[in-house]
């Protein structure tokens, strides 16, 4: 399977220092040019605090307007903006209230995730066997391959794996093929999110977990056209396995009728396999188009894929496929690792990526506290992390690493003190910025902040849900101040760009800009 975008919906800042973002771990940022003292503020509407640190009057005044805006009255608002270096407070609104934070929630997964891991950290997959290749090619014994959780496994790579197989001259396994997932331990679907609708169709954003997970767990759908109109029409799997059957009821249309294609999703008693039943009409000599949906047995679908590239470079196995632990005598034969953690956190979260977040925690609570990896053991890391820098437990509601839950809630002074944590930690904070969205660039922020006064100067990270659209981040001031916010909405009645016109309002201010930035569509959950 190919690395599509569609996987990840799920330059730098720009800063008067942009060497902060590019040195070294281990070497210190340069220091922030820090906020001047502003003359006494005009009394501010009920709700507002505007405290010192604001550096102009005309950001003073800007900041005491914002709650004109008609979000603030209509939903549940709770802001909190600091200098990025100080951490002193220059603007607040909704006495620090927790609120739903979305996927702003992966901002605390990233900074606990490199704090405890390292920018480098790696997710290692391993071939291993207790038994010997004989000359004739043949491994006389079992053959084991063990995961540590990675979230980018792909056919391509796991093709890697199978061919250093065959540059070790295995040709025929007289064991059995173990695949040991037991490096996590917990349900594999996301915690803290049970929405009936979502159970059922297995969008791309609820993907299960497992330590051994191939393809995001997703299964790519590529539809194209029959030869004749009125033919059936071709439904197939990019990469098939037994954990997925293709119900094809697709009919082909003539080339100027409209497409259309309904996949229905349905789960045998054993809840492992998923057949997908589609029906609907592609038209006659149209590309061939891949739609998306969730699996549900991640190792089952992982076995299958690894058993398709054995049985494709000529590798008989006699005995059976089957998932099991690796014995303590098992010798490495290949070591499969991913990209370095702060790569991942990127795509993690520039696409606010559920299944990577997921991943990424628990792998941090098997590492902190030993396996299995759980997502409890992932929390309870976060929230070792926000003790650390004395955020108290009744500032949050922890309940998964991703955020895709109506459960979690935080206050915004706790994305705030994250974020000030962050710019200040010379080790791992670099490679944390490069991990937001930039205004303008990329992500989820790509369509958003791309004026000329704003494009650069903003990074940030998104969180969306039905009635919940936040932002926390980074904001350059023309000035060259730096700083941290959090702004989470909730409650919200239509549209979503209602709040993310007071957003871009915040952004605007905080850089200097006055201008219209607001984006009048709607993201996905994000």
């Amino acid at each position: 399977m190919r690395l599509r975008s569609f996987l990840l919906p799920l330059v730098l800042l720009g800063l008067s220092v942009p060497s902060a973002l590019a040195n070294a771990p281990g070497q210190a940022a340069p220091a922030v040019v820090a906020p001047l003292t502003a003359p006494a503020v005009a009394p501010a509407p009920e709700g507002t605090a505007v405290r010192i640190g604001a550096p102009i009057q005309p950001l003073q005044d800007a900041l005491a307007q914002l709650s004109s805006d008609p979000i603030f009255s209509s939903a549940a608002v709770s802001v909190d903006v600091v200098d990025a270096k100080t951490g002193a407070q220059v603007y607040s609104w909704g006495d620090d209230k927790g609120l739903i934070p979305a996927s702003t929630m992966k901002v605390l997964t990233s900074a606990t995730a490199l704090r405890t891991l390292g920018p480098a950290w790696t997710f290692p997959t391993w071939v291993m066997t207790s038994a010997k290749v004989d000359e004739t090619g043949t491994l006389n014994g079992s053959l084991y391959i063990k995961g540590q959780g990675d979230p980018t496994m792909v056919t391509e790579r796991m093709y890697r794996m199978v061919m250093d197989l065959r540059f070790q001259g295995v040709t025929d396994i007289k064991g059995d093929v173990v695949f040991d997932d037991g490096y996590f331990a917990d349900t594999t679907l996301i915690p803290g999110w049970d929405n009936a609708e979502d159970l059922d169709d297995g969008p791309t954003y609820f993907t299960p977990l497992g330590a051994l997970s191939a393809n995001y767990n997703i299964a790519a759908i590529v539809v194209r056209p029959g030869a004749t109109v009125g033919s059936p029409a071709h439904a197939e799997v990019e990469m098939p396995t037994a954990s997925s059957v293709i119900d094809d009821k697709l009919t082909t249309g003539s080339a100027n009728s409209r497409r259309w294609v309904k996949i229905d999703r349905k789960l045998d008693d054993s809840g492992k396999i998923v057949t997908f039943t589609l029906t609907g009409n592609v038209p006659a000599e149209s590309d061939a188009e891949t739609f998306y949906k969730t699996l549900a047995d991640p190792l089952g679908n992982y076995m299958g894929t690894f058993s398709a590239l054995l049985k494709q470079q000529g590798i008989k196995v006699h005995g059976k496929l089957i998932a099991g632990t690796t014995p303590a005598d098992a010798k490495v034969m290949y070591v499969e690792h991913s990209d370095p953690l702060v790569n991942i956190l990127a795509e993690m979260n520039k696409h606010s990526n559920n299944f990577m977040a997921e991943q990424v925690a628990r792998t941090v609570g098997a590492e902190r506290y030993g396996l299995p990896g759980t997502t409890a053991k992932g929390t309870e890391a976060i929230a070792e992390y926000l003790g650390q820098i004395g955020i108290p437990a009744t500032d949050y509601n922890l309940v998964n690493g991703s955020g895709l839950s109506r459960n979690v809630t935080l206050k915004p002074s706790v994305l705030a003190k994250v974020l000030v944590d962050m710019w200040n930690n010379p080790s791992v904070g670099p490679e944390f910025l490069t991990t937001l969205s930039v205004g303008g660039r990329d992500g989820t922020l790509q369509s958003r902040f791309r004026e000329e006064a704003l494009a650069g100067r903003v990074r940030g990270k998104t969180g969306t849900l039905n009635g919940v659209h936040c932002l926390t981040g980074y904001v350059r001031s023309q000035d060259d101040h730096v700083y941290a916010f959090a702004f989470l909405v909730n409650n919200i009645d239509g549209a979503l760009s209602r709040a993310r016109r007071a957003h871009d309002r915040l952004v605007g201010a905080l850089a200097g800009s006055s201008g219209n930035v607001a984006d009048s569509s709607d993201e996905p959950s994000q």
